[in-house]
């Protein structure tokens, strides 16, 4: 057995066992497949079997008809069908019979979500499903009442790069992987709910078109914990693998989940399935067990601490999908600062299916709505609970009931003052649980207090461990521009040391402040100009950026010097003001504009690169194509994090956020963050300076490998042993990808050369050891580039180019010659011959693996210095000679070619044995007219798909087998069937 299955897959169905599954694994078990074709993903009978089951008193007729419903659900892509499935799946679906009443319509269940005992759980090792062009076999799919819910693709964690691989392999099952879309079998994914890629010591989890770099791990199985699960597995150590079946597949949470953490979200891009990460479930299944245990009267529900960018938005919807279920009839409201963040909640419900949102339109709007409308979804702005001008006293008590549940986003602002008693006296009785990502623990201003304690928290630290985010960097630039600036409230205050308040407020107003510096014509262009020679030497074709500035004049005279300057294409957003001069409003977007330079930004083909703005979008903005923001204001405390969290988003090939200061907020940096523990923000806002420790230690070690990097051979030497070259590649992707966010920083500039180098090194070793893992993923496109133009100016093949084939003779021969040593062309052609053997071993693995064989041997004897560089060169020139001659060898033999002595070498190694009577000129024949009846069969359009061919052409050959004139028993004629079949698999291609 594999170690892929012996490591991972093996115990992944064992776990999945102990979780209540029915297995069926294929390595030990005969499975009967119960579908007609293998285009189909459902097992029929047993989905039959169960809606039969839960639903009694359905006729036969409309039980045909609910299984055929939901495998013949059409729209417009497969993630329509996604989205359609889960709609009856999760809300049934109903039929028309008449039970003694007359015709009326009658609700018909697919899965039991109230008894999970009840359904069907049924996992089952490689099950094959044909695509437009290929059969996929994932490793593990999981059936609930034979609808594939899940998928899990295992590798052993002793293989170079198990996570890409994994999540390689599913992207290609989905047809994610190219434009053609016809590699995978989107069949199987319409009905998916989770794919998982693990590798025992390691998994990661995503949906149906989840992209490679959002699938996450599952790092907390709330409310069981670690004890338990060994408990429950009977082990000792519990791995990541264990962590993630459990917390997906332990059936009551997998219908959990598909009924209450799966969200389809609407974009520009089209329609996006969302699942719960583990800290939005942990959080949701907290604050459900405090409110279930809160006293009769207890307002404080407790606030939910999660970083900015970890999904706050979409764990307050999960939140109110569970109550909504779990509570009679609730009032939810959903209370926010800003319009653009009510717009945004309101929206984000309403895209995602939530029952009938309804926004508050002002405050007697909102007055009316909490008077009267009980068990309703209210978005609102805060500053809706404002008395009238008229009106005196308190604000009047608008509901006493106790099953609102008010769930307040950025709970950190506003909500210690008139506005936030307002609210509270309005709904006496309420649940109030605060959303933040910047908590506040003030005197005057404290999160805690006003909301309770926490209810579940998620730091910075936390979210980079799982990618959620990226790590944002700092760098302050121009500094010396605002000497003048920063010290002109100091020197103010002394000079008019002997001045009341109210006479400095006067004379400030009519003398220049630190704004009027910073707004200044000639400091605005030397600014722009470095933000634009910054933005197109290391941002520009990957990611954009965002300009924030002091004020509306500042956001507009930025966008005209950036405009003038011929800068990037840029686009200014500021709100609407009545009272803005005319020249300010002629830049001010309407909101339809807004909404289109949004939506342009965040598309990165979109042509807005730039978003100049001064308040708007600093806030509940998702851009993960933003990777700089040109700060130029004084922004403070949690307006400071949660600004600069803008660039925190991941996204491919983004190894970090940057944010260039121009305005000096250091300082206000070090202040907002001494609100929370050194532990919870460390990573906050990193300073560039602070890589060079890292970038000095990675550096060390990439080179550690090598006694002289100049000495190519003994370098590649070194990583021939397959462990030692693992070590090196994540050394040197270390190194790369911290050039990568260094540069074009002087601070790179000592390491350049060994980045050269190195990089030689690790091309040249993927060409001589042929190993795929050997890419540049990961390492930045600025450090790519420099690697690609350095080895090509070495005459290496780009690193994503496959290495000259053995079979490209005289290429391949030629290549061999400009090698310097003859210890460098032995190593070259094991490697070559060993990697062209495995690619083709499937061709004729007879005569492949007695190739193999005498390779290995080959090898083993110059280890052992048996033989030295000239002796297996000579070798292995002849093993390459035989490789090369095939159809030469056919041909002597009275066959065609290659492909008939394939089939020949098959029929040969049963039947030409003392056990059998056979000459070589019958196996000729007899090979003639089995090629005969494969070519015949294989004619047949997408034969390898269809099952009722593929059985055809095993009878055929069967019963040729049976016609020659050659003794053999039952079970020899069907081992040979099944290897020619085999053979016509890899032979006659679609």
């Amino acid at each position: 057995m594999s170690d892929e299955y012996t490591e991972t897959e093996g115990p992944a169905l064992e776990s999945l066992q102990t979780l209540g599954w029915e297995i069926s694994d294929q390595q030990d078990a005969s499975w009967q497949d119960p579908r007609d074709t293998k285009s189909s993903a459902v097992l029929e009978p047993r989905l039959g079997n169960a809606v039969s089951r839960l639903n009694p008193l359905l006729s036969d007729n409309n039980l045909n008809a609910v299984v055929r419903e939901i495998q013949q659900v059409a729209g417009t892509s497969p993630m329509d069908e996604n989205e359609q499935i889960h709609e009856k799946l999760v809300r049934h679906t109903s039929v028309k019979q008449d039970r003694g009443h007359g015709t009326k319509h009658q609700t018909v269940k697919y899965i039991d979500f109230e008894n999970p005992e009840n359904n069907d759980f049924f996992a089952l090792s490689q099950f094959d499903v044909a695509g437009d062009i290929e059969i996929i076999k994932p490793d593990i799919t999981l059936f609930v009442n034979g609808i594939p819910l899940g998928v899990i693709e295992c590798k052993a964690p002793t293989i170079a790069e198990p996570k890409s691989e994994a999540l390689e392999q599913l992207q290609r099952y989905q047809n994610e992987r190219t434009e053609t879309g016809s590699e995978g079998a989107t069949e199987l994914f319409r009905y998916n709910q989770f794919s998982v890629a693990t590798w025992y010591e390691g998994a990661v989890m995503g949906t149906y078109g989840t992209p490679k770099s959002q699938y996450k791990p599952w790092r907390d199985t709330y409310p069981a914990d670690d004890d338990e699960l060994a408990e429950l597995f009977d082990i000792d150590y519990v791995s990541p693998q264990h962590r993630m079946l459990y917390a997906l597949f332990e059936p009551e949470r997998l219908l959990d989940q598909l009924r209450h953490f799966t969200v389809f979200e609407t974009k520009q891009s089209g329609t996006v399935k969302m699942v719960a990460r583990y800290q939005q479930y942990r959080a949701v299944q907290k604050a459900l067990e405090r409110i279930d245990h809160r006293s009769r009267r207890e307002a404080q529900g407790g606030v939910v601490w999660h970083t900015q960018g970890s999904g706050k938005s979409l764990t307050m919807l999960f939140l109110g999908l569970k109550l909504r279920r779990e509570k009679p009839d609730p009032t939810l409201l959903l209370v926010t600062d800003r319009t653009a963040l009510d717009s945004q909640i309101h929206a984000t419900f309403q895209r995602c299916g939530f029952p009938n949102p309804k926004r508050a339109q002002d405050k007697e709007d909102l007055r009316e709505k909490l008077s009267s409308h009980a068990g309703e979804t209210i978005t609102t702005l805060i500053q809706k609970f404002q008395l009238d001008d008229d009106e005196e006293g308190d604000f009047p008590v608008l509901s006493s009931d106790d099953d609102i549940f008010v769930m307040v986003d950025e709970a950190h602002r506003t909500q210690y003052a008139t506005l936030a008693n307002n609210m509270r006296t309005a709904l006496p009785n309420a649940y109030y649980i605060g959303f933040t990502g910047t908590p506040i623990e003030k005197e005057e201003r404290d999160t805690r207090r006003a909301f309770g304690n926490y209810i579940d928290t998620y730091t910075i630290d936390q979210s980079l461990d799982d990618d959620t985010t990226v790590e944002i960097l700092y760098q302050g630039r121009l500094a010396d521009i605002h000497l003048e600036g920063a010290n002109l409230d100091r020197i103010f205050d002394r000079v008019f040391a002997d001045y009341s308040d109210e006479e400095k407020a006067e004379i400030k107003k009519r003398y220049a402040r630190e704004q009027d510096l910073a707004e200044a014509e000639t400091r605005v262009e030397e600014v722009a100009l470095d933000i634009i020679e910054h933005y197109e030497d290391e941002i520009a074709d990957q990611f954009k950026g965002m300009v924030v500035t002091t004020s509306k004049e500042a956001a507009v005279r930025y966008k005209k010097k950036l405009d003038e300057l011929n800068g990037p294409e840029s686009r200014v957003v500021i709100s609407k003001g009545h009272n803005d001069p005319e020249h300010i409003k002629e830049w001010t977007p309407t909101d339809s504009e807004i909404s289109e330079y949004k939506d342009s930004f965040v598309d990165p083909e979109g042509e807005v690169e730039l978003l100049v703005v001064c308040d708007m979008l600093l806030t509940g903005f998702d851009a993960p194509v933003a990777q700089v923001m040109y700060l130029d204001k004084p922004l403070k405390e949690h307006s400071l994090l949660q600004a600069i969290a803008r660039v925190n988003r991941p996204f491919p090939e983004k190894n970090h956020g940057l944010i260039v200061d121009y305005y000096g907020v250091s300082d206000d940096l070090r202040e907002a963050l001494a609100m929370f523990s050194e532990d919870d923000v460390k990573h906050a806002m990193v300073p560039l300076e602070d890589k060079k420790p890292e970038l000095e230690a990675a550096h060390r070690k990439a080179k550690s490998f090598f006694d002289d990097l100049d000495d190519m051979e003994a370098c590649l030497q070194t990583l021939e042993d397959e462990d030692t070259r693992i070590e090196f590649k994540n050394a040197y992707k270390r190194f790369s990808k911290l050039m990568d966010i260094v540069l074009p920083n002087p601070m790179a500039n000592p390491y350049k050369g060994d980045l050269d180098r190195l990089s030689e090194i690790y091309a040249r070793a993927k060409q001589r050891y042929r190993d795929d893992s050997m890419n540049l993923e990961g390492t930045g496109e600025k450090v790519r580039e420099l690697i690609q133009k350095h080895i090509r100016s070495k005459g290496i093949d780009v690193l994503n180019d496959d290495p000259v084939s053995i079979m490209e003779g005289d290429e391949f021969d030629a290549e061999l010659e400009g090698l310097e040593s003859d210890e460098a062309r032995a190593s070259e052609m094991q490697h070559a011959i060993k990697h062209e053997i495995s690619v083709r071993y499937d061709e004729d693995p007879v005569q492949y693996e007695s190739l193999q064989e005498r390779v290995e041997e080959l090898i083993e004897k110059y280890k052992q210095k048996r033989l030295n560089d000239r002796e297996i060169i000579e070798e292995l020139r002849e093993v390459l000679d035989e490789m090369r001659t095939r159809d030469q060898q056919a041909k002597a033999k009275g066959l065609e070619d290659a492909t008939e002595l394939s089939f020949y070498h098959a029929l040969e190694e049963v039947l030409l044995t003392e056990d059998h009577d056979t000459d070589q000129q019958e196996l000729v024949e007899l090979t003639g007219d089995i090629i005969a009846e494969v070519e015949d069969v294989a004619d047949v359009v997408e034969w390898q798909e269809k099952v009722t061919v593929q059985q055809k052409l095993r009878k055929r050959v069967k019963l040729r087998l049976m016609k020659a004139d050659i003794q053999m028993s039952g079970e020899e004629r069907t081992e040979l069937t099944n290897r020619i079949v085999e053979l016509a698999r890899a032979h006659y291609q679609p």
